[in-house]
């Protein structure tokens, strides 16, 4: 099919250590990335861990190299996705595509993948002082840190003179892996031979736990002097951009990820800056409490938390002086925002901030901090503490009976909140207070139905302390019997989609309103781009590219015949029949009440759109009745497109796009 293109694996056998690297026949098996490559070897082996690159790893040009892992995730029950900002910029140097982990290593340890002297090198370390590094190990400026940081600082510290200064990086997991099931794989960049603050993450799907519990792989170490790559040349880069959008790669990219790193009409940046300028009324505060006061009391909460104090405090730290990063890639956009050691992304900071009744940037730090640490799913236990304190604070759990901190202090209530709560002193109350429930999440004996996540437990606080209706309050999404995952931080129906792979962004999570059969097509659309976007290994803040000429420019520089939107929607479908139809509806009182907050928030924005405002008039007569129904038509949407082949998927080119090509024409 394609001669130029040679693509290699490389399969370990964690339990005797035996590895080999073979080549890939593209006749044979059609994987044209990571995702495939995972995808197939999860069907061949459900018990297959896998992480690689994708084949623009070696192009000159930024947010291409992102390392995907795959494989079964112990928290949503199925077959699962995650990625590595920066990564793959360092495991190219290793000289292989894909890598398979299978069985499990006797004793926990590390995997060591070196590329030297011209030749591979794989080994299976055993460990044992990884639970002691954990308890906390010097970085390169002899601060002491701990979990996630301190191992990856242990494992560095041990073999980084046996790779090239530039070319070696270290993943690793934290308690989170060994003691929950959402436990989280951290990965630092290096720079001039030290590990550095800026952290990426692959953060939902426990696949921490995944590789620690069924594998025993605590780190891995990867990197080598590997140097043959394709798609180096930047001429053959900037000529394909310039024939699509009329500009070369650099400023074509900075002008579709100006978000990511400067706004200059909201004088703000990344994800955090932007997204917190303008969530406003939108505002999800104190475990979604916010969602039954009206959108002018959450514009001033805004007005007054956000603006005028907790954003304020990042524009003036972080934006102003410029400290930014970039993922461990010469990226343009240089989208980490910093502030000293900490690293500021809207989700991280939104679960664990305003949702827990934090609004202050010192306070948000040091639990955000201590999350990455333990090694968690930021996003996760930020809905998993929500939920705990609401529960906690109104009495609904009594917290000695599972050896929980008394809430003492702590002041939970959207009403009172903007008279009662003072930013700095409050904030850090409540951080400190959730620092603390971590640590008995981890450690307390009688928390052990909390380490089960959030579904296991709100159902086992509903059957002890049914008076409380503990249940009720708790958000989350539900897949098979015990699958389940808390939602991103986006107040829209897209992101409690009934998709057979949630928790990412392979949903449609636009703010307008759109009827849910439509919907429903419109994430199978977006699963789609989305599929291709980690199948190419690119990030996601650089989709408006990506998802438009990545296939141009792999079929011309590798003679590939292959229909790219064909290949990923069939891959979306693959998963779908395997993964698919195991979602049940909305369960919970909080998940009805923010459908219908969604809902009031149309009806005063003034929309009278036919289909909308049945929804209301049902959601008036049976608000669960309403509720399962739009939730229905969301499925009966994606089923239809599903179903409808890859014609109904329509090229991934934008307005803004094409309106450049007129005028460049």
């Amino acid at each position: 099919m394609a001669e130029l293109l040679q693509q290699n694996e490389c399969i370990i056998q964690l339990d005797t250590g035996d590895w080999e690297i073979k080549s890939i026949d593209l006749e044979q098996e059609e994987i044209l990335g990571p995702v495939d490559y995972g995808w197939q070897r999860y069907q061949q082996d459900n018990r297959s861990f896998t992480f690689g690159s994708g084949l623009l790893q070696g192009a000159s040009i930024s947010g291409a190299r992102r390392m995907v892992v795959t494989g079964y995730s112990p928290q949503w029950q199925g077959f699962y996705i995650s990625s590595l900002g920066g990564a793959a910029y360092t495991l190219k140097h290793f000289g292989v595509n894909y890598f398979c982990l299978r069985g499990r290593a006797e004793a926990p340890s590390l995997l060591v993948l070196n590329y030297k002297d011209g030749e591979h090198r794989v080994e299976v370390v055993p460990f044992p002082e990884y639970s002691e590094a954990w308890k906390g190990y010097p970085n390169a400026e002899g601060e002491k840190v701990e979990g996630v940081f301190a191992l990856q600082e242990a494992v560095f510290a041990r073999y980084k003179d046996q790779y090239p200064p530039k070319q070696v990086r270290v993943f690793a997991v934290g308690p989170a892996a060994a003691r929950t099931r959402e436990g989280a794989i951290g990965s630092n960049t290096v720079d001039k031979g030290v590990i550095t603050p800026t952290v990426e993450w692959c953060g939902r799907g426990g696949m921490g736990t995944r590789l620690f519990q069924e594998h025993n792989i605590v780190a891995c170490i990867f990197g080598g002097e590997w140097d043959e790559f394709e798609l180096t040349n930047s001429k053959e880069i900037n000529d394909f951009f310039v024939e699509h959008f009329g500009e070369k790669a650099a400023k074509y990219d900075l002008s579709v990820t100006q978000k990511y790193r400067y706004h200059p009409k909201f004088k703000t940046g990344g994800t955090i800056g932007v997204n917190r300028h303008t969530n406003r009324d939108r505002l999800m505060t104190y475990n979604y409490k916010s969602l039954y006061a009206s959108g002018e009391d959450r514009k001033q909460q805004h007005a007054e938390f956000i603006q005028s104090h907790f954003l304020k405090q990042f524009n003036e730290e972080t934006i102003e002086t410029k400290n930014f990063e970039a993922c461990g890639e010469p990226c343009l956009v240089k989208c980490k925002k910093m502030h000293g050691k900490y690293k500021k992304d809207y989700e991280p900071y939104q679960s664990l901030g305003p949702q827990l009744g934090i609004f202050d940037q010192r306070a948000a730090e040091l639990i955000n901090d201590h999350v990455d640490a333990m090694g968690f799913d930021a996003i996760q236990t930020g809905g998993m503490l929500a939920w705990m304190i609401d529960c906690l604070a109104d009495g609904a759990i009594p917290a000695d009976e599972y050896g929980l901190p008394e809430p003492e202090g702590i002041k939970f209530d959207f009403a009172k909140s903007r008279k009662e709560h003072d930013l700095v002193e409050d904030g850090m109350r409540h951080s400190q207070y959730a620092m603390a429930l971590v640590d008995a999440l981890l450690w307390e004996p009688k928390a052990e139905v909390f380490r089960q996540g959030i579904m296991s437990a709100a159902y086992a606080m509903q059957e002890a302390h049914p008076e409380g209706n503990p249940l009720h309050k708790a958000v989350f999404l539900n897949h098979r019997e015990e699958g389940y995952m808390v939602p991103n931080q986006y107040w829209v129906p897209g992101m409690g989609s009934p998709m057979p792979l949630m928790g990412k962004y392979y949903v449609y999570y636009g703010n307008d309103f759109m009827a849910p059969y439509a919907l429903g097509q419109k994430n199978v659309e977006r699963m789609v781009y989305e599929l291709s976007t980690d199948n190419y290994g690119v990030c996601r803040f650089h989709r408006n590219w990506s998802e438009t000429i990545t296939d141009e420019i792999l079929k011309a520089h590798y003679g590939l015949d292959i229909d790219f939107k064909a290949h990923h929607y069939k891959l979306a479908q693959e998963i779908n029949e395997a993964e698919g139809n195991q979602a049940t509806p909305w369960e919970t009182d909080r998940m009805a009440d923010l459908f219908e907050g969604y809902l009031d928030y149309w009806v005063e924005m003034g929309l009278e759109e036919p289909e909308f405002l049945e929804y209301v008039k049902m959601l008036k007569e049976d608000k669960k009745g309403a509720m399962y129904e739009f939730w229905q038509a969301i499925v009966d949407g994606q089923q239809a497109a599903f179903e409808a082949g890859p014609g109904l998927i329509p090229d991934a080119l934008t307005d803004m796009q094409k309106e450049k090509l007129r005028r460049s024409a």
